[in-house]
C-alpha cells in the first residue's frame, strides 16, 4: 500500500478515537443524584438516597393493635421507636407479608421531621446518576404507583420507578388520618 493511501486511513482511525474519547467524556457540570435502588415483591423501585437515613436489617417488628394495616409495627432504633411500613401494600402489589429473608431490609426514610422505617424485600444497589437520567414515568404505570412516582430510571434493563418521598409521606398522612 502507497503512503498516500494510509495518510488518509490514518486520520480516519484517529478522528475515531478522538470521537470515542469524546463519547466516553462525562459531563461533569450536570447535577447527580444518589439512588437507593430495591426490590418490593418482584418490582424494581428506587428512592433518593438523601432521605434514606440508613439501612437496617430486619429484627422483631412488634406488632401495634388499632394501627393501619400499612404498618407492621414498630422497632427500636437507637433508642428511639420507629414504625415499620409495608410498602407493597400500600402499592397494591401484596395483601399479606412474605416470610423474611436475610435479604429482607427495612430503609429509614426521613424528611424533615417525618420518618418511618420502609421493609423492602432487598436492597439491590446505590448509584449515582445524573438527574437526567430520570425519565418521566409512562402513563401506562399502574394508578397507586404513579401517585408515589417522581420518575423512573433504567436499572440494568429494568424500569424501576423513583419514589417521590413528599408524596409517600403526603399519602400515609391522607390514608391514616
Amino acid at each position: 500500500m502507497s503512503e498516500q493511501a494510509e495518510q488518509p486511513y490514518a486520520e480516519i482511525i484517529q478522528h475515531a478515537e478522538q470521537q470515542r474519547a469524546q463519547e466516553q467524556q462525562l459531563d461533569v457540570d450536570e447535577e447527580t443524584v444518589q439512588l437507593v435502588v430495591f426490590k418490593v415483591e418482584d418490582k424494581m423501585l428506587a428512592i433518593p438516597g438523601c432521605h434514606v437515613r440508613e439501612l437496617v436489617p430486619v429484627g422483631e417488628i412488634v406488632y401495634v393493635p388499632g394501627t393501619s394495616e400499612l404498618f407492621l409495627g414498630v422497632i427500636p432504633i437507637r433508642g428511639e421507636i420507629a414504625s415499620v411500613l409495608y410498602l407493597a401494600r400500600l402499592l397494591g402489589l401484596s395483601t399479606h407479608a412474605r416470610p423474611r429473608t436475610p435479604s429482607h431490609r427495612i430503609l429509614m426514610v426521613v424528611k424533615e421531621e417525618m420518618s418511618t422505617g420502609v421493609l423492602v424485600d432487598a436492597v439491590a444497589d446505590i448509584i449515582q446518576t445524573p438527574k437526567s437520567a430520570i425519565q418521566p414515568h409512562p402513563s401506562t404505570l399502574d394508578p397507586q404507583m404513579a401517585l408515589l412516582a417522581e420518575g423512573q430510571i433504567l436499572f440494568g434493563t429494568e424500569p424501576a420507578p423513583v419514589i417521590s418521598v413528599t408524596a409517600l409521606f403526603r399519602q400515609l398522612q391522607e390514608l391514616c388520618a
